[in-house]
Protein backbone atom coordinates (compact mmCIF):
# COMPACT_ATOMS: atom_id res chain seq x y z
CA UNK A 1 0.00 0.00 0.00
CA UNK A 2 0.80 3.49 -0.48
CA UNK A 3 -0.67 6.62 0.17
CA UNK A 4 -1.66 7.59 -3.19
CA UNK A 5 -3.30 4.42 -3.31
CA UNK A 6 -5.36 4.65 0.28
CA UNK A 7 -6.21 8.28 -1.22
CA UNK A 8 -7.56 6.11 -4.19
CA UNK A 9 -9.71 4.36 -2.74
CA UNK A 10 -10.87 6.91 -0.32
CA UNK A 11 -11.57 9.39 -3.10
CA UNK A 12 -13.68 6.43 -4.96
CA UNK A 13 -15.24 5.37 -1.62
CA UNK A 14 -16.25 9.00 -1.54
CA UNK A 15 -17.56 9.91 -4.62
CA UNK A 16 -19.90 6.56 -4.64
CA UNK A 17 -21.10 7.65 -1.30
CA UNK A 18 -22.12 11.04 -2.61
CA UNK A 19 -23.52 9.88 -5.68
CA UNK A 20 -25.67 7.70 -3.99
CA UNK A 21 -27.12 10.90 -1.98
CA UNK A 22 -27.45 12.99 -5.44
CA UNK A 23 -29.16 10.34 -6.62
CA UNK A 24 -31.54 9.54 -3.00
CA UNK A 25 -31.80 13.65 -3.45
CA UNK A 26 -33.44 13.89 -7.04
CA UNK A 27 -35.84 11.54 -6.79
CA UNK A 28 -37.27 12.55 -3.41
CA UNK A 29 -37.54 16.14 -3.66
CA UNK A 30 -41.02 16.72 -4.73
CA UNK A 31 -39.63 20.11 -7.21
CA UNK A 32 -38.38 16.96 -9.87
CA UNK A 33 -41.51 15.54 -10.43
CA UNK A 34 -44.60 16.44 -12.60
CA UNK A 35 -48.02 17.81 -11.36
CA UNK A 36 -49.92 14.65 -12.22
CA UNK A 37 -46.72 12.83 -10.50
CA UNK A 38 -47.33 14.40 -7.17
CA UNK A 39 -50.93 13.22 -7.53
CA UNK A 40 -50.08 9.37 -8.84
CA UNK A 41 -50.42 7.72 -5.34
CA UNK A 42 -49.36 4.74 -7.10
CA UNK A 43 -45.90 6.62 -8.13
CA UNK A 44 -43.80 4.71 -5.25
CA UNK A 45 -40.25 4.85 -5.98
CA UNK A 46 -38.60 4.69 -2.74
CA UNK A 47 -37.43 0.66 -2.31
CA UNK A 48 -36.24 1.17 -5.94
CA UNK A 49 -34.06 4.39 -5.15
CA UNK A 50 -32.70 2.06 -1.72
CA UNK A 51 -31.62 -1.02 -4.47
CA UNK A 52 -29.89 1.62 -6.61
CA UNK A 53 -27.95 3.23 -3.59
CA UNK A 54 -26.89 -0.08 -2.69
CA UNK A 55 -25.49 -1.21 -5.93
CA UNK A 56 -23.56 2.16 -6.25
CA UNK A 57 -22.42 1.45 -3.31
CA UNK A 58 -21.28 -1.90 -3.84
CA UNK A 59 -20.19 -1.33 -7.25
CA UNK A 60 -17.78 2.03 -6.01
CA UNK A 61 -16.49 -0.62 -3.27
CA UNK A 62 -15.51 -3.20 -5.58
CA UNK A 63 -13.64 -0.01 -8.06
CA UNK A 64 -11.68 0.85 -4.97
CA UNK A 65 -10.52 -1.98 -3.94
CA UNK A 66 -8.82 -2.97 -7.89
CA UNK A 67 -7.68 0.45 -7.44
CA UNK A 68 -5.55 -0.37 -5.12
CA UNK A 69 -4.98 -3.33 -6.54
CA UNK A 70 -6.40 -5.57 -4.14
CA UNK A 71 -7.00 -9.02 -5.68
CA UNK A 72 -10.43 -10.31 -5.36
CA UNK A 73 -9.02 -13.26 -2.95
CA UNK A 74 -8.10 -10.90 -0.65
CA UNK A 75 -11.63 -9.24 -0.67
CA UNK A 76 -12.81 -12.84 0.09
CA UNK A 77 -10.68 -12.79 3.37
CA UNK A 78 -11.62 -9.52 4.46
CA UNK A 79 -15.38 -10.59 4.16
CA UNK A 80 -14.31 -13.36 6.63
CA UNK A 81 -13.25 -10.89 8.59
CA UNK A 82 -15.76 -8.51 8.07
CA UNK A 83 -17.92 -11.91 9.15
CA UNK A 84 -16.61 -12.45 12.20
CA UNK A 85 -16.74 -8.97 13.81
CA UNK A 86 -20.46 -9.28 12.58
CA UNK A 87 -20.73 -12.67 14.84
CA UNK A 88 -19.47 -10.95 17.68
CA UNK A 89 -21.43 -7.66 17.61
CA UNK A 90 -22.90 -6.70 14.75
CA UNK A 91 -26.00 -8.90 14.49
CA UNK A 92 -28.23 -5.88 15.26
CA UNK A 93 -26.82 -3.35 12.21
CA UNK A 94 -26.68 -6.56 10.20
CA UNK A 95 -30.27 -7.62 10.78
CA UNK A 96 -31.41 -3.67 10.25
CA UNK A 97 -29.16 -3.63 6.75
CA UNK A 98 -30.85 -6.90 5.63
CA UNK A 99 -34.25 -5.97 6.98
CA UNK A 100 -33.60 -2.61 4.31
CA UNK A 101 -32.97 -5.40 1.42
CA UNK A 102 -35.94 -7.45 2.04
CA UNK A 103 -38.23 -4.24 2.39
CA UNK A 104 -36.70 -3.06 -1.10
CA UNK A 105 -37.30 -6.27 -3.19
CA UNK A 106 -40.81 -7.17 -1.19
CA UNK A 107 -42.12 -3.71 -0.72
CA UNK A 108 -44.33 -4.53 2.48
CA UNK A 109 -44.23 -0.35 2.86
CA UNK A 110 -43.04 2.02 0.03
CA UNK A 111 -42.68 5.68 0.35
CA UNK A 112 -45.65 8.27 0.48
CA UNK A 113 -47.44 5.20 1.90
CA UNK A 114 -50.02 5.48 5.01
CA UNK A 115 -49.11 3.30 7.87
CA UNK A 116 -50.33 2.02 11.07
CA UNK A 117 -47.82 0.42 13.50
CA UNK A 118 -48.22 0.21 17.20
CA UNK A 119 -51.39 1.71 17.17
CA UNK A 120 -49.73 5.02 15.72
CA UNK A 121 -50.15 6.27 12.00
CA UNK A 122 -48.23 8.14 9.65
CA UNK A 123 -46.78 8.81 6.16
CA UNK A 124 -43.37 7.18 5.08
CA UNK A 125 -40.88 9.86 3.97
CA UNK A 126 -38.24 7.48 3.57
CA UNK A 127 -36.62 4.36 3.63
CA UNK A 128 -32.58 3.55 4.23
CA UNK A 129 -30.10 1.37 4.91
CA UNK A 130 -30.40 0.81 8.25
CA UNK A 131 -33.75 2.75 9.36
CA UNK A 132 -36.92 4.22 7.75
CA UNK A 133 -38.46 8.21 8.55
CA UNK A 134 -42.21 8.23 9.01
CA UNK A 135 -43.96 11.64 9.71
CA UNK A 136 -46.76 10.75 12.26
CA UNK A 137 -49.88 12.45 12.49
CA UNK A 138 -48.75 14.93 14.92
CA UNK A 139 -46.06 16.50 12.75
CA UNK A 140 -43.05 14.30 14.34
CA UNK A 141 -40.52 11.68 12.41
CA UNK A 142 -40.49 8.82 14.01
CA UNK A 143 -37.00 7.16 12.47
CA UNK A 144 -37.38 3.30 13.22
CA UNK A 145 -34.76 0.46 12.25
CA UNK A 146 -35.80 -1.22 9.32
CA UNK A 147 -35.68 -4.90 11.31
CA UNK A 148 -38.36 -3.71 14.01
CA UNK A 149 -40.34 -1.99 10.58
CA UNK A 150 -39.95 -5.71 9.32
CA UNK A 151 -41.19 -7.70 12.50
CA UNK A 152 -43.98 -5.58 13.31
CA UNK A 153 -47.68 -5.81 12.69
CA UNK A 154 -48.10 -3.15 10.03
CA UNK A 155 -51.57 -1.87 8.21
CA UNK A 156 -50.85 -0.50 4.88
CA UNK A 157 -53.69 1.75 4.21
CA UNK A 158 -52.01 2.78 0.93
CA UNK A 159 -52.02 -0.88 -0.54
CA UNK A 160 -55.80 -0.88 0.29
CA UNK A 161 -56.71 2.03 -1.88
CA UNK A 162 -56.30 4.64 1.33
CA UNK A 163 -60.89 3.88 1.73
CA UNK A 164 -61.32 3.10 5.52
CA UNK A 165 -64.62 1.79 6.88
CA UNK A 166 -65.67 4.14 10.30
CA UNK A 167 -67.73 2.50 13.08
CA UNK A 168 -70.02 4.73 15.14
CA UNK A 169 -72.09 3.30 18.07
CA UNK A 170 -75.00 5.41 18.95
CA UNK A 171 -77.69 3.93 21.88
CA UNK A 172 -80.98 4.96 22.15
CA UNK A 173 -83.78 4.69 24.73
CA UNK A 174 -85.61 1.74 24.79
CA UNK A 175 -89.66 1.84 23.10
CA UNK A 176 -88.05 4.27 20.75
CA UNK A 177 -89.30 3.34 16.76
CA UNK A 178 -85.68 1.71 15.78
CA UNK A 179 -86.73 1.74 11.94
CA UNK A 180 -87.58 5.37 12.13
CA UNK A 181 -84.58 6.09 13.31
CA UNK A 182 -82.43 4.26 10.63
CA UNK A 183 -84.13 5.53 7.78
CA UNK A 184 -83.50 9.42 9.18
CA UNK A 185 -79.96 7.98 9.62
CA UNK A 186 -79.57 6.81 6.12
CA UNK A 187 -80.93 9.60 4.54
CA UNK A 188 -78.54 11.87 5.88
CA UNK A 189 -75.64 9.78 5.28
CA UNK A 190 -76.56 9.67 1.70
CA UNK A 191 -76.70 13.39 1.44
CA UNK A 192 -72.89 13.53 2.93
CA UNK A 193 -70.95 14.06 -0.36
CA UNK A 194 -67.52 12.12 2.03
CA UNK A 195 -69.51 9.09 2.60
CA UNK A 196 -69.18 6.57 -0.47
CA UNK A 197 -72.52 5.13 -1.87
CA UNK A 198 -70.30 1.96 -2.49
CA UNK A 199 -69.96 0.43 -0.46
CA UNK A 200 -73.21 1.68 0.37
CA UNK A 201 -73.31 2.63 4.81
CA UNK A 202 -75.35 0.10 6.83
CA UNK A 203 -77.04 0.61 9.96
CA UNK A 204 -77.18 -2.56 12.65
CA UNK A 205 -79.16 -3.14 15.73
CA UNK A 206 -76.05 -4.47 18.24
CA UNK A 207 -77.81 -4.71 21.25
CA UNK A 208 -81.08 -4.49 23.48
CA UNK A 209 -81.53 -4.12 27.18
CA UNK A 210 -83.77 -2.41 29.32
CA UNK A 211 -82.37 1.17 29.12
CA UNK A 212 -81.07 1.23 25.51
CA UNK A 213 -81.20 -0.26 22.33
CA UNK A 214 -77.40 0.18 20.71
CA UNK A 215 -77.10 1.24 16.95
CA UNK A 216 -74.12 0.19 15.04
CA UNK A 217 -73.22 2.41 12.07
CA UNK A 218 -71.00 1.56 9.85
CA UNK A 219 -69.54 3.75 6.41
CA UNK A 220 -66.72 4.17 4.44
CA UNK A 221 -64.61 7.18 3.50
CA UNK A 222 -62.56 7.78 0.97
CA UNK A 223 -59.50 8.53 2.37
CA UNK A 224 -58.23 7.75 5.85
CA UNK A 225 -56.88 10.89 6.60
CA UNK A 226 -60.86 12.49 6.21
CA UNK A 227 -62.50 9.64 8.54
CA UNK A 228 -62.36 12.10 11.72
CA UNK A 229 -63.65 14.65 10.04
CA UNK A 230 -66.41 13.03 8.45
CA UNK A 231 -67.11 10.87 11.99
CA UNK A 232 -67.05 14.39 13.58
CA UNK A 233 -69.73 15.83 10.92
CA UNK A 234 -72.24 13.15 11.33
CA UNK A 235 -72.40 13.01 14.88
CA UNK A 236 -73.39 16.69 14.75
CA UNK A 237 -75.92 15.71 11.85
CA UNK A 238 -77.46 13.12 14.49
CA UNK A 239 -77.57 15.31 17.26
CA UNK A 240 -79.58 17.66 15.12
CA UNK A 241 -82.01 15.17 13.60
CA UNK A 242 -82.50 13.40 17.46
CA UNK A 243 -83.45 17.48 18.26
CA UNK A 244 -86.07 17.69 15.28
CA UNK A 245 -87.95 14.18 15.75
CA UNK A 246 -87.42 14.07 19.20
CA UNK A 247 -85.77 11.17 19.82
CA UNK A 248 -83.37 10.43 22.93
CA UNK A 249 -80.53 9.12 23.79
CA UNK A 250 -80.41 6.84 26.29
CA UNK A 251 -79.29 8.01 29.68
CA UNK A 252 -78.16 5.15 32.51
CA UNK A 253 -80.73 5.15 35.57
CA UNK A 254 -81.92 2.40 38.17
CA UNK A 255 -84.93 1.75 39.73
CA UNK A 256 -84.63 1.52 43.57
CA UNK A 257 -87.56 -0.18 45.11
CA UNK A 258 -88.03 -0.02 49.01
CA UNK A 259 -89.38 -2.83 51.41
CA UNK A 260 -91.80 -1.64 54.20
CA UNK A 261 -90.88 2.08 53.68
Amino acid sequence: FSVYNILVFFLIMFGATMLSKVVSFFASDPQWRNHDEKKDTSFHIGSWILLIRISIIVLGLFLAFAAVGIPVQQITLIIGALGVGIGFGLQTLVNNLVSGLIIAFEKPVNVDDMIEIGGQSGKVKSIGFRSSVIATADGADLIMPNGDLLNSHVINWTLGGMKKRVHLRVEVQYGTDLEQVKTLLLDSMVLDDQILKNPEPVIQFGEVSAQFVALEIYFWVRTIKDSGQVKSNLIAVINKIFQENDIHLAVPTQDIYLKNP
